[in-house]
C-alpha cells in the first residue's frame, strides 16, 4: 500500500535529486582529478573497474530486477538473495585477485595487479547492499537513495582530490572508489529498515530464478555492449587510449544519468504496477519518453557543441577526446528512444525476450568494434579512439535504436504521432541551443580567450536558449513546473501522476 500511495512524479523528483546530486559532484570531482592526473592514470583505473564491474554482475544475476518485479514478495525471498550473494562475494574476491596479473598483462599495464587486488574490496561491499537497494527501489523510496548517493560521492570526492594534490597519483582514484562504496553501504544500512534473518530457502531462491536468469543474460549483454570499446582499446592500444575514450564516455554517461537514469530507475516499478492495465501502461511509457527526451536531448546537444573548450579546459593532453565526445553525445541523443524498452519487457515478465534482444545488440556492436579496432590499430591515437567511437555510433543509431523503439511503441501502444508530440519540443530546443553556441563560437568571443571562460559563456548561453525554447514549446513541462511551484509556495500537494 505504501508503494501504491507514492506517485510517479514524487518518485521521479527524488530520483532526480539522487542522480543530479551524485552526478554533479562526480562530474566536478572527475573534472578536477582529470586535470591533476592525466589520461594514463584514468585509463588504468578504468580498466580495473571494468574488471571489477564484470565480477560484480555475478552478484546481481538479475535478482535485483526480480525482487522489484515480483508482486508478492515474501521475506524469505530477500533473505535467500542476501546470503547467496554474501557467499558468492568471497569466491569472486579470490577469483579477482588470482586473475589480476593476467588482466594487467593483457592491457599492457602490469601495475594493474595491486590496484585490482585493492579494488576487490568493492565486491563484498556490493553484496551487502544489493537487497536493500532493491527493496528501496521497489518501494520507490528514492529519498533515502538520494541521501545515500549524494553524501557518499561528496565525502569520497573530497578525499580523492586531497590525495591527488598531495601526490598519490592513481591511488587517489582507487581510494575514492572504495570510500564511495563503503560510505554508501553504511548509509544504506542506516536508512533501510530491512535486515537479513539467519534463514536460507532454496525454494524461494528458485522462485526468483526463472525471471532473474533471463534478465541476467540480458544484463551480461548490456555490459558487453557498453564496455567492449574500452576493453578493445586497452588490449589493442593501452591505458592512455582508454583514459581518453573513457573521459568522453564518462561525461556523456554523467549527462545521461542526470537526465534519464532517474526516470529509468522509476520506470520498472511504475510499469510493473500497470502491467495488467494497457491504458495506464501507455500513459506511463509516454510520460517516461517525454520527460527523458526533454532532459536528455538538449543536454547532450549542448555537450557536443562545447566539447572543444571543455577538453581544452582540462589541458592539452585531453584534446584528442573532443571529437569522441561529439560522436558519443549524438549516440546518446538517439539512444533516448530505447531506454525504456528493457524496463517495459521486464515489467511484462518477458526477460527472455530482453535477453535475446540485448545479445543481438551486443553481437552487432562487438563485431563493429572488433573490425574497426583491427583496421585502426596502426593509426595515431586520435584515429584510434575516434574509430572506436564511430564503430559504436553506426550500429547504435542505424540498427539498434530503430529496433528498440519499434518494440517500445508496439508493447506500449504508442503511435508515431504520440512519439513526435513527445519529442518535438526537445528537438526544437536542441537545434536552437546548438545554433546559438555555434554563432557564439564564430562571432562572440576573441580567439585567444581562456578555454574556461569560453566554456562558461557557452554553457550559460546554451542553457538559457535551450531552457527557454523547451518551456515555450512543451505544455506538459509548463504544467509540471506549475505543480512544483504550487507545492513549494502554495502548499498544494501533488497527488496526480504525470499523464
Amino acid at each position: 500500500m505504501a508503494t501504491q500511495q507514492r506517485s510517479f512524479l514524487h518518485a521521479v523528483k527524488w530520483a532526480y535529486v539522487a542522480n543530479w546530486g551524485e552526478r554533479s559532484f562526480s562530474a566536478l570531482f572527475t573534472f578536477i582529478l582529470a586535470a591533476v592526473l592525466g589520461p594514463r592514470d584514468f585509463g588504468i583505473v578504468s580498466i580495473a573497474l571494468i574488471y571489477i564491474g564484470f565480477l560484480q554482475m555475478f552478484l546481481d544475476q538479475g535478482l535485483v530486477a526480480a525482487l522489484i518485479q515480483k508482486k508478492k514478495l515474501d521475506p524469505e525471498h530477500s533473505d535467500a538473495v542476501f546470503w547467496m550473494d554474501m557467499a558468492l562475494s568471497f569466491v569472486l574476491v579470490g577469483l579477482s585477485i588470482s586473475l589480476s596479473r593476467w588482466w594487467g598483462r593483457a592491457n599492457h599495464a602490469p601495475e594493474l595487479a595491486p590496484i585490482i587486488s585493492v579494488l576487490s574490496l568493492c565486491i563484498p561491499i556490493e553484496a551487502f547492499a544489493i537487497v536493500q537497494k532493491s527493496l528501496l527501489s521497489k518501494d520507490m523510496d528514492f529519498k533515502a537513495m538520494s541521501i545515500r548517493s549524494n553524501v557518499s560521492v561528496l565525502i569520497s570526492g573530497v578525499v580523492g582530490i586531497g590525495m591527488a594534490f598531495t601526490g598519490f597519483g592513481v591511488w587517489a582514484l582507487v581510494t575514492q572508489q572504495i570510500l564511495r562504496d563503503f560510505t554508501a553501504l553504511i548509509l544504506l544500512w542506516k536508512l533501510s529498515p530491512w535486515r537479513p534473518r539467519f534463514r536460507f530457502s532454496w525454494k524461494h531462491l528458485k522462485d526468483l530464478m526463472h525471471f532473474s536468469i533471463s534478465n541476467f543474460i540480458g544484463q551480461f549483454a548490456i555490459f558487453a555492449d557498453g564496455q567492449t570499446g574500452s576493453i578493445l582499446l586497452g588490449i589493442f592500444f593501452g591505458p592512455v587510449a582508454v583514459g581518453l575514450y573513457r573521459i568522453a564516455e564518462r561525461l556523456v554517461g554523467s549527462v545521461v544519468t542526470m537526465a534519464t537514469a532517474s526516470i529509468q530507475s522509476v520506470s520498472l516499478p511504475e510499469f510493473s504496477r500497470h502491467q495488467d492495465n494497457p491504458a495506464e501502461l501507455r500513459k506511463s511509457a509516454l510520460s517516461c519518453v517525454r520527460l527523458s527526451s526533454a532532459m536528455t536531448i538538449p543536454a547532450l546537444a549542448g555537450l557536443a557543441a562545447v566539447s572543444g573548450p571543455l577538453m581544452a579546459t582540462l589541458g592539452s593532453k585531453w584534446l584528442p577526446a573532443s571529437d569522441v565526445l561529439k560522436v558519443l553525445s549524438v549516440l546518446g541523443m538517439s539512444a533516448v528512444f530505447a531506454y525504456f524498452t528493457g524496463p517495459l519487457l521486464q515489467a511484462l515478465n518477458k526477460p527472455h525476450h530482453l535477453a535475446i534482444l540485448e545479445w543481438a545488440r551486443s553481437g552487432v556492436g562487438i563485431a563493429f568494434l572488433a573490425v574497426v579496432g583491427y583496421l585502426v590499430r596502426g593509426g595515431g591515437l586520435r584515429e584510434q579512439i575516434i574509430g572506436l567511437a564511430l564503430a559504436r555510433f553506426v550500429p547504435g543509431v542505424f540498427v539498434i535504436m530503430p529496433i528498440f523503439l519499434y518494440l517500445l511503441m508496439r508493447l506500449a501502444g504508442i503511435s508515431f504521432r504520440d512519439l513526435a508530440t513527445c519529442v518535438a519540443p526537445s528537438a526544437a530546443a536542441s537545434v536552437g541551443l546548438v545554433i546559438a553556441i555555434l554563432l557564439f563560437q564564430l562571432y562572440g568571443w576573441p580567439a585567444n580567450a581562456k578555454p574556461s571562460i569560453v566554456l562558461a559563456m557557452e554553457i550559460v548561453l546554451g542553457g538559457i536558449v535551450g531552457l527557454t525554447l523547451l518551456v515555450l514549446f512543451d505544455k506538459q513541462l509548463r504544467s509540471v513546473i506549475s505543480k512544483f511551484q504550487q507545492r513549494m509556495f502554495g502548499n498544494l500537494p501533488v497527488t496526480k501522476e504525470l499523464a
